[in-house]
């Protein structure tokens, strides 16, 4: 047997009592009878990559595409040059004055270095990747929280280098913590080279990455480091697209074990004989977030396999995603995670005349995809889309399909081993009122080994835990007659029609079965008599030729649920997501209620100059800002109270600017 088939053996045991294959709830239960503790024997992701570099050191373990393209020559780093890098990087890490009390601010693309970093910090500190596309005041909180005392990033000279160095600096001027910027500059060369000429000589506290690495020993720490299972490894932070992002806090050993959970449901190269190569996962998701590190990266270090870096940008890269399936077919590419606008946009590129044989695990998660889009992807593919379920809280997976077990599409499939979810009703106070029952929906909350300890600061925890040891995702679900879980969108997602619950995906699953429409997003427009009705913004398939009345009548139509059929469809060139693909609702919310009050305010005022738009409060969380920009010659008063009385009885608190 080869090497890399036995590899997973050494972070997951296997026991005598357990099943040959895991395909169901009940097989899941016969591996609890060991407890996880005994089951993975791993501490840390440091541990592991130094276990695996002694294994397989001539493998490679990075192949790194400069530009995500089939011309690239790619630059790749074995296991044994991969742990060599990361320890360098955490001995320059501590020569810079860091501990465990402290992290290291990792704002980088896709690119090996973010990597060495990500590791390396975890080994010295504590990591704190973050989005590059974030705003300064984001940047300087998520820091500041994070007790960053050094900021990685980009020198002005790489490709997109200019704006990340710039905003570097301004960051490092507006945190309380950030004393050391190390600058990322010569992508291609390897730190082992030394003497090479820099930019930022005689800079104070800028450092230059391969200037600094050189000086460093790469095949021992030259600190002391105890490393307990329980001790802070990352702080990822969630959500970043407006206000200031909440920092989850994981865990060395929660890493590994939530790794060991996805090892356990996934394919078996000791048993399987379907499984012919080792793992080669395509990474084109951002390294800053917990599907790429963890299903990705780390997935990659346990099972010896190979990790692809497409390029910086990754999926953002059109470029790269015309290029896809060549590249799935040349590098021989067993897994690939993906959001559903991915898996949609991949769709439009023609895969006809590549090998794909090499494929047999595509991940899907951080949204639900419709229907049919997993359809159409397995009718081409020949590859099933396994959609799975988690979250920065619960490190990354916490419930998916088996491998080897029942996939039922448009369920997010059961729960992990070692790993408790429920479906309860919470009251408005935030505590559970009871448990729902088979098919009703609920707010989904979540427990085990992998949930985070909890969040950086305090206050964020508030409302967080609804019972000791769980958690609440914000999420509402259901469970189906076997125990398969079923997304029904976020508590704010829902649209609440006449007090009726609208799930979004019913509207958007319509839509999207349209052959035309590339994405679809469904969210609530306030109404004075139903409270909100359901809009549905899309984005069409490139080269469509269809009307909003169109896809209207066509969602009417297929709708599963009278009350789901939009009122209006709204067709967007590009629909907002965040960095890994999300479709980001709140943009869409607040033009639907900037809608919802336009409307209101054009039926009993026509001739009415005015401007609508959505504020943040605090106190209100929305707040609804209307500026009459033509001076009211007659009738002011008059104007103001119809204003009052129709826009008094829409949901959210307006305000009238002079």
């Amino acid at each position: 047997m080869k090497v890399w088939a036995k590899m997973p053996e050494n972070f997951v045991r296997r026991f005598a009592s357990d099943p040959d294959y895991i395909r169901d709830i009940s097989d899941v239960e016969a591996i609890e009878r060991i407890d996880y503790e005994e089951r993975f024997p791993c501490q840390s992701p440091s541990e592991a990559l130094m276990l695996v570099s002694e294994l397989v050191p001539d493998e490679v373990a990075i192949r790194y595409l400069p530009n995500g393209l089939l011309k690239d020559d790619s630059l790749c780093w074995t296991y044994s040059e991969y742990c060599a890098e990361v320890i360098r990087t955490a001995n320059l890490f501590h020569s810079l004055g860091v501990s465990q009390e402290y992290s290291v601010a990792v704002l980088l693309p896709n690119v090996p270095q973010m990597l060495f970093a990500l590791w390396g910090s975890q080994i010295a500190a504590v990591a704190t990747p973050i989005n590059p596309f974030l705003d300064i005041d984001q940047i300087t909180s998520i820091s500041d929280q994070a007790n960053a005392k050094i900021l990685v990033t980009l020198g002005p000279g790489e490709h997109g280098g200019q704006e990340l160095y710039q905003k570097a600096l301004n960051v490092r001027t507006a945190s309380k913590s950030i004393r050391t910027i190390v600058v990322v500059s010569e992508l291609s060369v390897s730190s082992q080279v030394a003497g090479i000429d820099t930019v930022f000589e005689g800079q104070e506290d800028i450092v230059d990455w391969s200037v600094g690495m050189a000086s460093q020993r790469s095949d021992q720490l030259v600190f002391k480091r105890r490393i307990n299972p329980t001790d802070v490894a990352a702080l990822f932070h969630t959500g970043g697209t407006t206000g200031m992002p909440k920092l989850a806090q994981h865990t060395h050993y929660g890493e590994m074990v939530n790794i060991g959970q996805m090892t356990l449901l996934g394919p078996d190269p000791s048993k399987d004989q379907g499984v012919k190569s080792r793992m080669k996962v395509l990474c084109g998701l951002p390294l800053f977030h917990v599907n790429a590190v963890c299903v990705s990266a780390l997935n990659c270090i346990v099972n010896g396999g190979e990790l692809i870096l497409a390029g910086p940008q990754g999926f953002r890269n059109k470029s790269m995603m015309a290029d896809f399936w060549g590249l799935v077919e040349r590098y021989g590419v067993t897994m690939f995670a993906a959001v559903p606008t991915i898996y949609a946009a991949l769709l439009e590129q023609s895969s006809d005349s590549y090998d794909l044989s090499s494929l047999i695990n595509c991940g899907c998660g951080a949204a639900p995809a419709p229907s049919s889009l997993l359809n159409e992807f397995h009718s081409r593919t020949g590859v099933d889309i396994m959609e799975g379920y988690g979250m920065t809280e619960t490190t990354a997976g916490a419930v998916g399909h088996y491998y080897y077990g029942q996939r039922l599409v448009g369920s997010i499939g059961l729960r992990g081993p070692y790993h408790r979810v429920r479906v309860v009703i919470i009251d408005n106070k935030g505590q559970i009122e009871r448990e729902c029952d088979t098919n009703e929906i609920g707010v989904l909350l979540h427990s085990g080994p992998n949930v985070t300890p909890g969040y950086k600061l305090p206050d964020n925890n508030m409302g967080a835990w609804p019972e000791t040891g769980w958690f609440n995702s914000g999420d509402l679900a259901r469970f189906d007659e076997n125990g398969y879980l079923w997304l029904a969108g976020r508590a704010k997602d829902t649209i609440i029609r006449g007090g009726h619950n609208i799930d979004p995906l019913i509207t958007e699953d319509a839509l999207a079965s349209h052959p035309s429409v590339e994405i679809a997003a469904a969210v609530g427009k306030p109404d004075a008599y139903a409270g909100e009705l359901p809009v549905a913004y899309v984005k069409l398939v490139e080269g469509s030729d269809v009307s909003e009345d169109e896809l209207l009548n066509y969602a009417r139509e297929n709708v599963s649920e009278r009350a789901a059929a939009p009122v209006e469809v709204i067709i967007r060139t590009e629909i907002v997501v965040t960095a890994v693909g999300k479709i980001f609702k709140p943009v869409l919310r607040n033009d639907a209620i900037s809608l919802g009050y336009t409307q209101a305010v054009k039926n009993i005022c026509p001739d009415l100059q005015f401007k609508v738009w959505v504020s943040e409060d605090k106190l209100a969380g929305r707040k609804v800002l209307l500026k009459i920009l033509a001076p009211l010659t007659n009738g002011a008063e008059s104007t103001e109270k119809k204003l009052e009385g129709v826009l008094n009885r829409l949901p959210y608190i307006w305000e009238l600017i002079s």
